[in-house]
């Protein structure tokens, strides 16, 4: 399921999110690889499925943490 659509349409009902799943690794030179997918229950199908939120390189740890921040408030602003 995407979470892009059409401009002036009507975005689809997205599915219950189960849980993000977020990765921090170091890279050459100091810089931060963050990448968040969360898993999503499909309920029609009675299938998990997984949607990439964000992968990303940043300078800092701060940035990764407003990375995070940024996508969490995106796909569910009543936890954020």
């Amino acid at each position: 399921m995407s979470f892009d659509s059409p401009a002036g349409a009507q975005a689809p009902a997205p599915l219950p999110i189960q849980f993000v799943h977020i990765e921090l690794a170091p890279l050459v030179g100091g810089r931060l690889a963050v990448a968040m997918q969360a898993t999503l229950l499909d309920e029609s199908n009675f299938e998990f499925v997984g949607q990439e939120l964000a992968s990303e390189h940043v300078d800092t740890l701060d940035q990764a943490i407003a990375l995070i921040r940024s996508n969490v408030a995106a796909i569910s602003p009543a936890i954020a």
